[in-house]
């Protein structure tokens, strides 16, 4: 018996099944009844757990069964869940909306419109559907930043200034809520807000967006969805934004712009960073990178816009940040260090906003350094009041076009102890571990090898434009020559971009230092001669860093300056023969020495 009943009840499951799949198919004989194609897609509604799923013949559990020749935003739909049917108006108010009002019941029979829609009424609830992962729109607030005033219901709170300011991507803007003390109800706090549909109905301007409390970088569909009513006008020459909010992931209880769970009243900020302009020895050459391309900075015509565009370490993603000069803090003209500007800037990286303090160094006409703070400041007169300038690094920026320059400290030097090869230098990190621990497996013979290395800084050209180092080792000789494209002294330490050539058609720009230092038991205040001297050079690096321990620095004891060789050279001989003849006799020098000593 128990095997009848369960044949009974599998059948009359099958046989319901089969009779909703055949009145489903009923309508095909007078025409396909489909839903618009722009509509498929997964959508969220306000208390349904799992996302609405629409296609062109299903939205949601409901199949598409007629829809209304006359109005083409009229549909019979069936319910599979109660094998019924019901009238619906759905309408698409954006590509990222849909909105809809059902009859109230559901008819177990399939009816005629007239039959099933009449009893249809204009304040049925209103359901609306979000498009889940919609392609954001630029917000219709023109021309940010604002000041606002909002209200929860429990007053206006004006002052202090809230403000919103829009972000990098023009979909987002940033809303900077400040608490009032008499005004219960309100926090300091940050929203941002993406916007996703615009419409029109009526004389009613809606937008819907999500919102994101700055604390939290993810919340629940149901907490980030709003709806809003707003609308623009004039007043008093300035232009105004008003907002009402819904309380929920609806678009219900809105009515006026004076009415919302929140209203907010956008002001055009008059701000217009009019009287700041960046140093017009920066803005000489409207494009700057670093020294190892990873960012870009381009001022635009206007002379008051930088857009610095930094490349992650995969060269694979960009990300871009706005910084537009705000007020200028002091300039200073030092004829042997050249100018500086101070000034504070408006940053906008993504919906990170704030002022920052920057100090831009010209240490040659195609070179420039910048500091600026890690830390944005809400208010523009605080932010060089938290930045200690001494303690920030600096970002050393070329032009595309560098002219070679006179080298500092030119002369003759052999390194006094052998730190790295200059292949080492230039090695990615791991094999420059690799390097590290196979330098200590070998023998002191094989070291020995490599203990003539022989620096000409400035000696190979009378204009003393050029470092060439030749490092003799057991199984090979390393040469590697640079160009000195400018430098500049600071502290007693000289600062010197430099360029060689990787390849026939890579160019790769560095940065040395060089200082020196006493090696002699003589104090400070005595004099020195060169071989009392060692000159400290560090290993090239894509930054000019200023705080460089010994360990990477190469030790080098003076040998004699340019002109000794020069002398003993032919008077006739071209430039470039001297050169040679130069470095060759430099370089017989120095292993003559390694010869002799041993």
């Amino acid at each position: 018996m128990q095997g009848v009943a369960c044949r009974k009840g599998w059948f009359a499951t099958l046989w319901t099944a089969l009779v909703a799949v055949l009145l489903a198919g009923l309508p095909l004989a007078n025409g396909t009844c489909e839903f618009p194609s722009s509509w498929e897609g997964k959508w969220f509604q306000y208390g349904r757990e799992t996302p609405v799923i629409v296609n062109t013949t299903v939205l949601g559990g409901r199949s598409c069964i007629e829809r209304n020749k006359d109005r083409n935003d009229m549909y019979i739909v069936h319910e599979h869940a109660e094998n019924c049917y019901r009238c619906m108006i759905i309408n698409a108010q954006h590509d990222n909306v849909i909105q809809y009002r059902e009859v109230g019941w559901c008819n177990p029979q399939l009816k005629s419109f007239d039959e099933m829609c009449r009893v249809i009424l204009s304040d049925e609830s209103l359901f609306s559907m979000f498009r889940l992962n919609a392609k954001p729109i630029p917000c219709p607030f023109q021309g940010p930043p604002f000041t606002f005033s909002y209200n929860r219901g429990h007053g206006e709170c004006k002052v202090p200034e809230n403000q919103a300011e829009s972000c990098t991507d023009e979909s987002k803007l940033l809303l900077k809520y400040q608490a009032c003390p008499d005004v219960s109800g309100t926090e300091s706090n940050t929203e941002e807000l993406q916007c996703l549909a615009t419409w029109k109905d009526g004389r009613n301007l809606y937008l819907v967006g999500t919102l994101k409390p700055g604390s939290r970088t993810t919340v629940g569909n149901e907490e980030a969805y709003r709806c809003f009513l707003y609308d623009r006008n004039h007043n008093q020459g300035k232009v105004e934004y008003q907002l009402a909010q819904s309380g929920d992931a609806t678009c219900n209880g809105l009515s006026s712009v004076s009415e919302g769970s929140r209203t907010i009243k956008l002001v055009k900020e008059d701000k217009e960073h009019r009287r700041c302009k960046y140093p017009a020895w920066v803005i000489k050459h409207h494009d700057w990178h670093t020294l190892d391309g990873s960012r870009n900075y381009h001022f635009f015509a206007g002379n008051s816009t930088l857009k610095v565009t930094l490349q992650d370490e995969n060269a694979t993603a960009f990300h871009e940040e706005k910084i537009v000069c705000h007020d200028l803090e002091e300039s200073e003209q030092k004829e042997d260090k050249g100018p500086k500007v101070k000034l504070v800037a408006h940053v906008t990286s993504g919906c990170d906003i704030g002022y920052i303090c920057m100090i831009f160094h010209q240490r040659d006409p195609h070179i420039i350094e910048v500091q600026q703070s890690e830390k944005k400041a809400i208010m523009p007169n605080e932010a060089c009041k938290l930045w200690d300038p001494s303690h920030m690094p600096y970002t050393t920026l070329i032009t595309a076009s560098l002219h070679k320059r006179r080298c500092p400290q030119p002369g003759r030097y052999a390194m006094s102890d052998v730190l790295s090869s200059e292949a080492l230098s230039s090695m990615p990190r791991r094999n420059k571990r690799r390097e590290r621990s196979t330098r200590i497996r070998r023998n002191d013979d094989e070291e020995e090898e490599c203990r003539n290395t022989a620096i000409n800084i400035g000696c190979s050209s009378m204009d003393q434009n050029e470092v060439i180092m030749a490092k003799n080792c057991k199984r090979r000789e390393f040469v590697t020559a640079y160009s000195c494209q400018g430098s500049w002294e600071e502290n007693g330490t000289w600062y010197t971009i430099v360029s060689r050539n990787k390849s026939s058609t890579e160019k790769e720009t560095l940065c040395f230092s060089m200082r020196l230092s006493d090696v002699s038991d003589k104090g400070k205040n005595s004099r020195m001669d060169s071989s009392e001297q060692e000159l400290r050079l560090s290993r090239p690096t894509h930054s000019c860093q200023r705080e460089i321990d010994d360990q990477s620095t190469y030790k080098l004891k003076s040998q004699g300056v340019c002109e000794d060789l020069t002398k003993a050279a032919s008077s006739s001989a071209s430039s470039s023969s001297l050169s040679r003849i130069s470095f060759a006799l430099f370089t017989g020098a120095a292993v003559m020495c390694r010869l002799l000593s041993r």
